[in-house]
């Protein structure tokens, strides 16, 4: 590891400071340790929010904290502590311990089985902190969950917890999918869609099988859980999502017109 040129000035002026006299230095330490804190900035477990899809996608959260008695598109489900080596810049890492860590308190905050879970249009939103709260210290990500509709969110219908219900989804979140067949853009069934989950299941793997073993699943099993001799499709989550998370659940699509 390389000591940046500001690293060593603030090394140097340190050095310096101790030659005069010990105390000023030694209390300044103490001043700045006061200071830092790994929870700087982080959100209140169960606050509500006016975010937007794109402030959903953003890397920090900047969306407006509101009373949840309001109208409200999001709701942080946890936050979680980051391990202190891991560093902000290694993406691929925050994920897997948004997977681990964060996605548990979301996943308790929704209720049901992942399959059923992935049968809705909720969906979690994770961010870190700002610049300004990482420079105070902040070492934590936080988890929100959010309704999809296309290309923007929906107000969240309860803050009830879970927030799925028992039985049977309604449209108002229930999981569909837009017509577009090159891409996969979470809807409301509410809204206007091409296809509708109708069915589901879980591949009991803890190891990753991989896209050409699950697309086969996904093909055969699905078949006998949408609409006959009508077209269909099926999701399933990343490798991440599968192994760290623990998401094996595959989601089966009919073709339909709304």
């Amino acid at each position: 590891m390389t000591i940046s040129g500001a690293a060593r000035t603030l090394a140097a002026l340190a050095a310096a400071a101790t030659v005069v006299t010990a105390a000023p230095a030694q209390a300044g330490q103490i001043h700045a340790a006061r200071m830092l804190s790994p929870s700087a900035g982080a959100p209140t477990v169960g606050a509500c929010s006016t975010m937007t899809a794109k402030q959903s996608n953003a890397r920090s959260d900047r969306s407006t904290v509101v009373p949840c008695s309001q109208g409200h598109t999001a709701k942080v489900a946890g936050v979680v502590r980051l391990p202190d080596r891991l560093d902000y810049s290694d993406l691929v890492k925050l994920y897997r311990v948004m997977q681990g860590r964060c996605r548990p308190k979301a996943n308790a905050m929704l209720g049901r089985t992942y399959a059923v879970r992935d049968s809705s249009a909720y969906d979690v939103a994770w961010f870190v902190p700002t610049k300004s709260q990482r420079e105070n210290g902040a070492r934590w990500i936080s988890c929100s969950i959010v309704l999809r509709q296309a290309f923007r969110l929906a107000r969240l219908p309860t803050d009830k917890t879970p927030l799925l219900p028992s039985g049977r989804l309604g449209d108002g979140i229930h999981r569909c999918l837009l017509a577009d067949t090159s891409r996969v853009v979470t809807t409301r069934c509410q809204a206007r869609h091409g296809w509708r989950a109708t069915g589901s299941f879980v591949i009991a793997s803890n190891r990753y099988p991989g896209y050409k073993a699950v697309s086969r699943k996904g093909k055969n099993r699905c078949a006998s859980m949408v609409q006959k001799g009508k077209a269909y499709r099926y999701t399933w989550s990343d490798k991440i999502a599968w192994q760290a998370g623990g998401d094996h659940a595959v989601i089966c699509f009919s073709k339909t017109s709304s």
